[in-house]
């Protein structure tokens, strides 16, 4: 036995030195070993959990939360999901022991848009910005409550700039409205509660109508609670449909001629003949309809009844087509009331697509810009300072580089005007131009905080003014891109 411990003490000896090595330089316990693994394990929790604004530092096993926090409480619910992201803590388990919370305020969200829809069996979705995780929560659990149990499907994400008050008070207030309706939606924007939707009892209607009205400052509500509708078109997968009454043969064809002409896809007549049929509201969905035809998304009816709701839009479209089914419906001389609650939707922009916003993003954000007025100038009509009908599809593209746009940017839109006339005409004219480019941004719902117009006038071309095709291309918008510091 001897001879074989003296055998044996060589290879012990051996192991314990490889031991040694292997737990000073290669195990996950060496301090640097550990803290690449730590900070691994903690951002990709935080990654998991939703925290996208957050990441981690490690200092041995004392973690640094860093990010633009949308709220306390996110900051504190991701300071704990990065506490028990490792192992469990201490020398031996070598977990994380302490989180250092070092986060920024996160740069408020504007327009802060909250939303529940209620469909026609009765499931809920929840959608848009909360406040906090605790207050996501809680409207969670009171749309289960206020549906019967149904879980509603959670889409919200947490977020900086929600406005003063009872924020939170009126949304779960705003629940209670949908739960009294056959369907609809709730949109609380800012200090604005829209509460619109379907429900057949007058009395109700009147009721719903009357609360969401009495909602107390610094909110509004807003109420479009409506019956049954005589006439619809509404976008479907089968296409754009047509149903209803109308009183002729000569005002279906119309109906569906107005359709036709501008839709994208089919159309589909299921119009009913009722000669009795009041038809004042005709004229009124002549008008409307070859602009909401190209809508993404909505329907378009009449609904007359207690209250007269009359003619109302609603749905999704570029910003573009929103207004110009606005200024449509109110060219039509008529004392119908007429109510469009369209949102605007952003359009693909090709021209950007190289574009990292993430990476200096005010360089990046004026490179889109750059690119999108280069491809697609924005014209005026014959005015001078209205903006023409064609330049629709250049402005949606200008809204959607917006909306790109690190929020804390803002914008300088200066107009040009060519070089015929007094200097101080020329610099109200450009003034003028950029006025109704903010004008068309505000309208859809950019915060106007962010912009402002400037007349550049004819001592600063934007092009050449060598020629009269130079003048005419210096009627062009141009923006420039600041941080709040310049």
């Amino acid at each position: 036995m001897r001879v074989l411990d003296y055998l044996l003490a060589p290879v012990a000896l051996a192991g314990l030195v490889a031991t040694g090595w292997w737990g000073l330089y290669q195990s996950p316990q060496r301090p640097a070993n550990l803290a690449v693994q730590l900070e691994q394990d903690a951002n990709a929790a935080l990654a998991r959990n939703g925290y996208d604004w957050a990441h981690v530092r490690m200092n041995g096993q004392r973690a640094v939360l860093k990010g633009a926090a949308p709220s306390d409480d996110a900051a504190m619910a991701a300071a704990e999901t990065v506490l028990h992201s490792g192992w469990g803590g201490g020398v031996i388990l070598g977990g994380v022991t302490v989180v250092e919370v070092a986060v920024d305020p996160g740069l408020p969200v504007s327009p802060f848009v909250w939303r529940a829809q209620k469909l026609p069996d009765g499931h809920i979705i929840l959608s848009g910005n909360v406040p906090s995780r605790m207050i996501a929560s809680q409207i969670v659990a009171e749309a289960k409550k206020l549906s019967g149990g149904e879980a509603p499907e959670n889409r919200m994400e947490v977020a900086a700039g929600a406005p003063g008050g009872n924020w939170q008070g009126v949304a779960r207030f705003g629940l209670s409205m949908l739960s009294d309706l056959d369907r609809g939606e709730v949109r609380l924007t800012g200090n604005t509660l829209r509460v619109g939707g379907t429900q057949i009892d007058p009395a109700e209607r009147a009721r719903v109508s009357a609360k969401v009205s009495a909602l107390a400052a610094p909110y509004r509500g807003l109420p479009l609670i409506k019956g049954l509708p005589v006439w619809t078109a509404a976008h479907t997968p089968e296409g754009l449909v047509l149903e209803g009454k109308v009183r002729s043969e000569a005002q279906r064809r119309e109906l569906v001629s107005a359709a036709q002409d501008h839709a994208t896809g089919e159309v589909i007549d299921r119009m009913e003949l009722a000669p009795d049929m009041p038809d004042g509201w005709v004229a009124l969905a002549q008008a409307g309809l070859p602009v909401f035809a190209q809508f993404r998304a909505g329907e378009m009816g009449y609904y007359p009844g207690d209250g007269d709701a009359g003619l109302v839009v609603e749905g999704e479209a570029p910003a573009s087509l929103v207004q110009s089914v606005k200024q449509d419906l109110a060219s039509v001389n008529t004392a119908l009331p007429v109510t469009v609650w369209a949102d605007p939707v952003d359009v693909n922009v090709p021209e950007i697509s190289g574009i990292d916003f993430a990476d200096d993003p005010a360089v990046a954000c004026q490179s889109a810009f750059d690119a999108v007025l280069a491809a697609n100038p924005v014209g005026f009509d014959d005015t001078g300072t209205g903006l023409s009908g064609d330049s629709g599809p250049a402005l949606d593209k200008l809204l959607a580089v917006s909306h790109h746009c690190a929020p804390g940017l803002i914008f300088e839109i200066g107009g040009h005007a060519d070089p015929a006339g007094a200097s101080d005409g020329g610099n109200a004219l450009g003034k003028a131009r950029a006025e109704a480019v903010v004008s068309y941004m505000v309208a859809a719902g950019f915060d106007p905080g962010r912009l402002s117009a400037l007349a550049y006038g004819p001592d600063q071309p934007a092009r050449s003014n060598d020629n009269s095709d130079g003048q005419v291309r210096d009627r062009l918008i141009e923006i420039r891109v600041l941080t709040r510091s310049d």
